[in-house]
């Protein structure tokens, strides 16, 4: 919504002039990962103090249970994750003339790590292991969700999730370049409609 906006108002055409399109959408996609995590920082630590102050505590069950090495998987999915789908929806943004045609197409970007989710009960609490559960939290796309999934109820073979986190991470750097592309004045400017065609291609640097 920010690169959307800034190409209404015109100020994308200014940062253009001093800054590469690669550095430009590193720039937005580490500065908005930043932003996201002092806000979670600043929430939970607000959320501490007020416990503390209030005189309670806050406990998780003690049927749960979680390793460490869940949660520095997590973390790593979490970022290549948020890398991956950040700069796709930095793309969009560059493309779209506005914010209401980016909105058109931001369900079809992150179909992909919605699609875990909707097999949650079925597939992954009846046969996380199974060839569907397996092949999803492999998919780069839809990885950060079913890995960790999969991961959460545990047996996961030791090789999968390093695995996964490789694919992705490879797909991560294959889509900032392909997104860099979306950065440069000519597209950004062309105040065409966006459909998911439109965006694929611009992907594949037909446009």
């Amino acid at each position: 919504s920010g690169i959307s906006k800034e190409k209404e108002n015109r100020i994308m055409e200014i940062l253009l002039t001093s800054a590469t399109p690669r550095q430009l959408l590193t720039g937005k996609v580490i500065g908005l990962g930043v932003v996201g995590l002092l806000q979670t920082i600043l929430w939970g630590g607000t959320t501490y103090v007020l416990l503390n102050l209030s005189g309670r505590t806050f406990n998780l069950p003690s049927a749960i249970h979680l390793p460490a090495s869940f949660l520095v998987w997590g973390l790593v999915f979490f970022l290549l994750g948020y890398a991956v789908y950040a700069s796709l929806m930095a793309g969009l943004g560059a493309l779209a003339p506005n914010l209401r045609e980016a909105s058109q197409v931001t369900f079809v970007i992150l179909l992909p790590l919605m699609i875990p989710l909707f097999f949650s009960n079925n597939v992954f609490a009846e046969a996380p292991h199974g060839a569907l559960a397996t092949a999803l939290s492999l998919f780069p796309l839809s990885a950060p969700v079913a890995m960790m999934a999969r991961l959460s109820v545990g047996g996961v073979a030791w090789w999968q999730p390093p695995l996964a986190a490789v694919l992705l991470a490879v797909t991560a750097i294959l889509i900032v370049r392909a997104v860099a592309g979306m950065f440069r004045a000519q597209t950004m400017l062309s105040g065409q409609p966006v459909k998911v065609k439109t965006y694929l291609r611009a992907l594949l640097g037909k446009i």
